[in-house]
């Protein structure tokens, strides 16, 4: 069982940003293991995809700590940091790998710039999580006023971009942010200024400023079917090419007469004399338990049903009508197989869920592979 990652998709991606963005940098956002893809072997591919000027980003220290090795761009810990993590941060800045962090609050600021750590300032502009905003970043100011030297940069999130057509409340979000980042360049001129993840760096032009961060797009994975008819009614032309193929294989396959049940809670009773093949991949491996009785597998170029519950570890498949199915055959969970095809669009669906969830419940201990 295995992730297979193609670096020509993740190039052509990236490649679509520069494009589309320029002059923006590229921040490659890597949290969360990659969104799935796995962030070791995409920061390595990376590392020669980048060019000066751009960074990378992630959420917590924990991930920026098993990323630290392999770094040969600037990095931010966008989730923030805490006074037990300052030793560290300079730890690693002394070496030589660029570490920033996220300063939310006045203390933050504060704590930071005692620590002589480089820091990015979060503006709450209307997503209600973090970020500072009133009279919380008129404090802030106040700080960087007499201490600027660790300021650098300022940055915000989008909260309703890709969900709608209409960008009213971005538009908003966007003049508040604006104003911050008018306030903050008095400061300090040479400051990062940044607000852009994947849907607004496509079709919020306004939004790019200096660096746009490239989280689910440069994957190759739409941040939503609204953003997608966003852009072409731009009349912008990209195709972004989904970078991830996920696949296991057939370990067990099992007659089963008309008549009886397969797995769990007796969900699915066969029409037909049937041929099940069972597969070692369930919801402990990212394999969503709502995909029970609802989804397909690719066998031989052939779409598999899903039948009965997805197990733990297991998920079982009807390939009756298959010729020639052996075990040991590829079962393709997420990719393409001859002319089928099964997209994490098409899993989110049919689970209630979106994309960025699919690929990112795949189980870090499963292999990620590069495939070109």
């Amino acid at each position: 069982m295995s992730v297979l990652l193609s670096r020509s998709a993740l190039a052509a991606n990236i490649e679509t940003f520069r494009r589309l963005c320029r002059p923006a940098r590229i921040i490659a956002v890597v949290k969360s293991n990659a969104y799935g893809h796995g962030s070791e072997p995409v920061v390595r591919l990376l590392n020669d995809l980048l060019e000066p000027g751009d960074s990378l980003a992630v959420h917590s220290v924990e991930e920026a700590r098993e990323l630290v090795p392999y770094l040969r761009w600037p990095l931010l810990i966008m989730g923030g940091t805490s006074a037990r993590h300052d030793s560290l941060l300079a730890v690693w800045n002394a070496t030589g790998r660029t570490v920033h962090t996220v300063a939310s609050t006045a203390q933050d600021v504060g704590r930071l710039t005692e620590a002589e750590i480089p820091f990015h300032i979060k503006v709450d502009t209307g997503m209600g999580r973090l970020g500072a905003h009133g009279e919380g970043l008129e404090e802030i100011f106040a700080l960087l006023q007499k201490s600027p030297r660790y300021f650098q940069g300022i940055m915000t999130h989008f909260a309703n971009v890709e969900d709608v057509l209409n960008q009213d409340y971005a538009l908003l979000q966007l003049q508040r942010f604006e104003a911050a980042a008018r306030r903050a360049r008095t400061i300090r001129s040479d400051i990062l200024v940044h607000a852009a993840a994947s849907a607004p760096a496509l079709i919020l032009p306004a939004s790019r400023f200096d660096a746009v961060r490239t989280g689910i797009g440069m994957y190759g994975l739409w941040p939503s079917q609204e953003t997608r008819l966003s852009l072409h009614s731009m009349g912008v032309q990209a195709d972004l090419q989904p970078v991830l193929s996920w696949q296991t294989q057939i370990i067990h396959l099992n007659r089963v007469a008309r008549g009886e049940f397969i797995g769990y809670g007796c969900t699915y009773r066969t029409l037909t004399d049937s041929l099940i093949a069972v597969l070692p991949v369930g919801y402990n491996e990212g394999y969503a338990r709502a995909l029970s009785n609802r989804s397909h597998v690719l066998i031989r170029g052939r779409r598999a049903p899903v039948r009965g519950r997805v197990c733990m570890n297991m998920i079982m498949v009807d390939v009756t009508h298959i010729e020639d199915v052996r075990s040991g055959d590829i079962a393709v969970l997420i990719g393409s197989s001859v002319e089928e095809k099964v997209t994490a669009e098409e899993l989110a669906e049919l689970a209630g869920t979106i994309n960025y969830e699919v690929v990112t419940r795949i189980h870090h201990t499963q292999s990620r592979r590069i495939v070109d």
